[in-house]
């Protein structure tokens, strides 16, 4: 809490903009693994090497963070920005 009151942001602010952050994190993660799973499906294996490869996509699984914890840790270390538009004189952006 400390910090949001040093960036001076309210915490609905700050929420929005790491669930958005994470929103973001999660859709590289996806859009990676469908990029992945097209090239492995082209490449031939023996059964062995498939079992492998599942297990191996399995630990890499379990061991990746969650988004909103990434996000978070961007948030706090000050990776993420906040911008906020300007209106000019005829109230447009």
């Amino acid at each position: 809490m400390k910090s949001l009151r040093e960036k001076k942001l309210n915490i609905y602010e700050a929420c929005l903009l790491i669930s958005a952050r994470a929103r973001h994190i999660n859709t590289e993660r996806i859009e990676k693994k469908k990029d992945n799973e097209m090239f492995s499906d082209m490449d031939l294996y023996d059964e062995a090497d498939i079992y492998d490869r599942e297990l191996m996509e399995d630990i890499k699984f379990e061991k990746e963070i969650n988004p909103t914890v990434v996000a978070q840790q961007e948030f706090f270390e000050n990776k993420i920005r906040l911008y906020y538009e300007e209106e000019d004189e005829n109230g447009e952006v």
